[in-house]
């Protein structure tokens, strides 16, 4: 549950399916056929840091059935108050680009709005998936310091407490880490004096993971525990708050405690239904507390929602949607739930599309390979035939999966020597010389997948030990730090270790059997499978016990 992927290069992965375009001013509004048409921004590179998608809608509108978070503000009118708050809205549902169009469109219809100016400033700055380089905060701390100074006569108190804060986050300087810390110091003292502010509470917790994820290596425990404090306030007073939800789902399962926020995961999508974002969020913590089912349909009606909004914006089909914002992440999110979970209705449904676009890529990274592996892995899982009549992708790690998914399906139907090919077709290395960082999770799969294939062999042809030491190895590969905690959720889709537990029950080793049945489900709680073997290992060991013969 590291957010290296959970909150970095997952996100990543989804843009990385697209052309870096979408639409989320518009995107996850599905329910208004009146849409504005839509234009697309000119790509750039300093339009790199913000997210998601790079179109607009020529006419701004509010965009309900985001949550809620948005707050009012003094001396504004009417309308450029009502698009301030709906920003926020916007911005605490990730949908980026329709936040940053609101918070402008406020500004044009009240130019003289400082708290506007802050809007804009905040909603297009640093988030805990994507930072802001040095060089995209100058125009934002103008923004900032021209806030700061249009409510420092007027403005309520909170106002110029929340200006003259968010101005130390975007101040000169490289070391972008040490302003964000600044700004969340700057936040928890605005918080400390108004303790009873829900929206400041959240807007703290939110700069405090922000702070605690631009750690090089993990993020600041300290920081985010500060940040977990701050939501269970918000929440205990408001239980309903979907900000609040949101970031105490993303900090819950940062820290290894997913079930904490398991009774606001139950809740958010129906308090948010246009938010597809939120719609998928609950599905961060029904993961790692066991309900793989849950995971799966949850992310598989924000992929629904994503649909209806290419649908809605005229992007061209199939292509079209995934050139939505975090399309991909649900996809990927969805069908980790659903192999779990044993749905081949869902998984089928998600894996086709991401195996058709996957495969016709000339271009990608390792870690983008990875993650897309995860459709070949339900084919293989939920219709091997099928499988068979793949494609071979044109990228190395998506073709050694595709051997893989390819041997999977030869050992299902019986055809052992056509498995053993593919496992010779799987190559031990494929980056050339030492893996960087992002390659070294893509190279273990290569181990991963020929140790799980060589172990399906031995099973068929009844040679427990080799297929337990085949497992082991396997197991290991995927229980390193580097490759397991590059991915949310896993890479790869299910924990070895049940396969060793079942290898050592077959082989008459029940009490090895429990042993690493009983490891596995630690590594993913209430999985189907490992709970079988478990069960059946008890129960062999019940049999063999001196007190029952």
């Amino acid at each position: 549950m590291n957010r290296h992927f959970a909150n970095g290069k997952l996100i990543g992965f989804a843009l990385g399916l697209t052309a870096l375009s979408g639409s989320a001013a518009l995107a996850q509004d599905t329910h208004d056929a009146n849409h504005a048409p839509v234009v697309p921004a000119a790509e750039s590179t300093k339009d790199a840091h913000r997210h998601d998608d790079l179109l607009t809608p020529r006419s701004p509108q509010l965009l309900p059935g985001y949550g809620n978070g948005g707050f009012a503000i003094t001396g504004a009118n009417p309308q450029a108050a009502a698009f301030f708050a709906n920003g926020l809205e916007l911005h605490a549902a990730f949908a980026h680009r329709a936040g940053v169009a609101a918070m402008e469109q406020a500004v044009r219809l009240d130019p003289a709005c400082g708290m506007c100016q802050w809007g804009v400033a905040l909603v297009d700055g640093p988030t805990i998936n994507y930072g802001v380089p040095p060089e995209g905060r100058a125009g934002l701390l103008v923004k900032a310091r021209a806030a700061r100074a249009a409510v420092a006569a007027t403005g309520t108190p909170k106002e110029r407490a929340l200006t003259e804060a968010l101005v130390l986050r975007y101040q000169p300087g490289k070391d972008t880490a040490k302003l964000d810390r600044a700004y969340a110091a700057a936040m928890q003292t605005v918080a400390a004096r108004f303790p009873a502010d829900n929206e400041i509470a959240v807007l703290t917790a939110d700069a405090l993971m922000v702070a605690s994820f631009a750690e090089k290596d993990g993020y600041d425990h300290k920081l985010m525990d500060q940040a977990v404090v701050l939501l269970e306030q918000v929440l205990a007073r408001a239980p309903n708050h979907t900000p609040a939800i949101h970031f105490y789902i993303h900090a819950t399962e940062v820290i290894g405690k997913p079930a904490m926020a398991e009774a606001y995961a139950d809740r958010l999508a129906d308090l948010a239904p246009r938010a597809s974002h939120l719609v998928h969020m609950p599905s961060h913590t029904y993961y790692w507390v066991g309900r793989y089912q849950d995971a799966a349909e949850t992310n598989h009606r924000a992929v629904q929602i994503g649909k209806d909004n290419a649908k809605a914006l005229g992007l061209p089909a199939p292509k079209g949607v995934w050139d939505l914002p975090y399309h991909a992440h649900n996809v990927i999110f969805g069908l980790g739930g659903a192999l779990m979970a044993g749905d081949s209705r869902i998984g089928l449904d998600l894996a086709r599309p991401l195996v058709e676009t996957a495969s016709q890529r000339d271009k990608g990274e390792p870690w983008w390979e990875l993650l897309a592996a995860s459709g070949l892995f339900a084919m293989a899982r939920f219709d091997p035939a099928a499988t068979l009549q793949l494609p071979e992708p044109k990228l190395p790690y998506l073709k050694a999966a595709w051997h893989y998914a390819r041997g999977e399906s030869q050992v299902w139907a019986g055809d052992l020597a056509a498995a053993r090919l593919e496992i010779e077709a799987i190559p031990t290395k494929i980056a050339a010389g030492k893996p960087d960082k992002e390659a070294i999770a893509a190279e273990q799969m290569l181990g991963i997948t020929r140790a799980v294939l060589t172990g399906r062999i031995a099973m068929a042809e009844q040679r427990w030990a080799d297929a337990a030491a085949a497992f082991r190895e396997g197991a290991l590969l995927e229980e390193t730090e580097s490759f397991s905690d590059f991915t949310d959720p896993p890479a790869f889709w299910y924990p070895v270790r049940r396969d060793l537990a079942a290898a050592l029950l077959a082989a008459g080793d029940a009490a090895g059997a429990q042993r690493e049945a009983e490891a596995a489900l630690n590594l993913r709680k209430h999985d189907p499978v490992a709970l079988r073997t478990l069960a059946g290992a008890r129960a062999r060991l019940a049999l063999d016990s001196p007190q029952l013969r």
